[in-house]
């Protein structure tokens, strides 16, 4: 599983770094900036699970829980949303978890309880209605949560670490599902640009054979102006 998801990132750093050796090539340096800029925030993080599985925990543990929900609606909108009815089941109950793992995270850490209190004023209108939420409103009034029957199961590590594996094989299985069915056409596109990209370099070097005819200060003249590149 692992080895599949590292040869599903690395083809899309292949191909990046192609489009990349295109724009650089053609001179298109505020596309090539936009391309970076949109790589660095790509939500998706090029098909690798760790790395959203990361972008995940960082919105937890920095308490970010508009920047959690947003992101989990992302994730909804683009992959989530084209399964199947009968994975909609598994879908909701690890958001579930994500949300329980996000409260629970604002209760282990001393001096956050009203994080934790902002989460159920934030979030009671979606939650009030589903029974697996019911009991959970009085979480940050009890006094030692981690020691009642009905939560202690969430402080421990275990479970933690359960659902994180859970989330990622269920992500894994779904990026793979997603580069058989559409990754495979996206990289034919890049080929095709990488192709084009192998033609102007023959149209150049036979150019700069034509340079070489020329006196020193003409073959010369193409390194004034923008060095940028």
């Amino acid at each position: 599983m692992e080895a599949e998801e590292g040869i599903m990132g690395s083809t899309v750093e292949r191909t990046d770094e192609h489009v990349r050796e295109y724009l650089i090539y053609r001179g298109f340096t505020n596309t090539l900036k936009h391309l970076d800029s949109e790589i660095k925030a790509d939500k998706e993080k090029g098909f690798r699970v760790d790395k959203i599985i990361d972008q995940l925990q960082q919105f937890v543990q920095s308490f970010d829980l508009f920047g959690l929900k947003e992101y989990w609606l992302y994730l909804d909108r683009r992959l989530f949303c084209r399964l199947e009815d009968v994975y909609k089941s598994t879908v909701n109950k690890l958001r579930t978890s994500l949300y329980r793992y996000y409260v629970i995270n604002t209760i282990q850490v001393k001096g956050n309880l009203e994080k934790t209190q902002e989460f159920f004023q934030k979030q009671a209108q979606e939650l009030q209605s589903q029974v697996e939420w019911r009991d959970w409103f009085i979480l940050p009034f009890i006094p030692t949560p981690e020691q009642n029957p009905a939560f202690s199961p969430y402080f421990s590590r275990q479970w933690s670490d359960t659902f994180l594996v859970s989330l990622h094989n269920f992500l894994s299985v779904l990026f793979q599902c997603m580069h058989i069915l559409h990754f495979d056409a996206e990289v034919q596109k890049m080929t095709g640009l990488t192709e084009e990209n192998e033609q102007l370099r023959q149209q150049v070097r036979r150019k700069q054979m034509v340079h070489h005819k020329l006196p020193a200060y003409v073959q010369n003249m193409d390194r004034l102006g923008d060095t940028e590149l």
